[in-house]
């Protein structure tokens, strides 16, 4: 039975995920980030005599969902869905197969992207000082940047990545690190959630007129030598095998494979 979870809730899913939580990062961070009172999220138990089965968190237009042993019920997740306009799911690989395999494609179409979740512990080269903190006038350029790139674009909406973006920067949970030449954004990279101890970096894009000049690796190993030097744990989302030898050479280490599944109309129709 999938209920609602209450603010008591959440050391009961604290203690279901445990120590591993780089299997359900950002589930994990917003949860603590906002908590179950929050309009931001909203979260959800599937439980079988009183054992936790998964969780699901709302977020923005998509659901992240954590399950040890993927014996939860699909049909109950779907009839969730119809309550909330998703676009994607977010999960393990083993996770998004065991939806995807009860999931009927007649039902409302949809692709399976599977990638991984890696933790960087030392770069282990410095970054050259053309990387700065992005100005609140860099965001419409940011925007742009992300959401007309080929690849990550394609996870969003315009208006919700940017009201994103401000959001999560003005609440300090986010921060935007960019390259600039003559006041033009070339690179960007972020970290697309931080609490105390943990830092998710991402949203890693460069101008195509400035591609294969060194500005991934540059922006990218800036980001990390910041948030490292704090003492946080430091992890990425990548689901190319490009991406993955440009972590790779930064210094990333694979700590579990993920699977984002997208609907290819908008939204779940109520």
């Amino acid at each position: 039975m999938i209920i609602r979870c209450q603010k008591e809730d959440e050391k009961i899913i604290e203690s279901y995920i445990g120590t591993e939580y780089y299997k359900c990062l950002y589930l994990y961070m917003n949860l603590q980030r906002y908590g179950t009172g929050s309009q931001a999220i909203d979260v959800y138990m599937d439980k079988f005599e009183n054992k936790i089965k998964a969780v699901y968190l709302f977020y923005f237009s998509c659901v992240h969902v954590y399950s040890i042993d993927n014996d939860f019920s699909v049909p109950e997740l779907k009839e969730l869905l119809k309550s909330h306009p998703i676009k994607m799911i977010y999960c393990e690989k083993s996770t998004a197969e065991y939806i995807g395999g009860n999931y009927s494609s007649s039902e409302r179409p949809f692709t399976i992207t599977y990638g991984w979740v890696a933790e960087i512990t030392n770069v282990d080269e410095k970054h050259r000082e053309s990387v700065q903190l992005a100005s609140a006038n860099d965001f419409k350029q940011i925007v742009q940047m992300i959401y007309g790139d080929e690849d990550i674009g394609k996870s969003y909406n315009k208006n919700e990545l940017a009201e994103q973006l401000l959001q999560r920067s003005k609440e300090g949970y986010s921060r935007n690190y960019v390259i600039k030449k003559n006041d033009v954004v070339i690179a960007h990279a972020c970290t697309n959630a931080e609490i105390d101890g943990v830092a998710i970096v991402a949203e890693l894009i460069v101008n195509k007129e400035y591609r294969r000049r060194g500005y991934a690796l540059e922006i990218w190993r800036a980001i990390c030598e910041e948030v490292l030097k704090e003492g946080k744990r430091v992890f990425s989302f990548y689901y190319s095998n490009e991406s993955r030898n440009l972590h790779r050479k930064v210094g990333f280490h694979e700590v579990c494979e993920w699977g984002k599944i997208v609907f290819n109309n908008n939204y779940m129709e109520v």
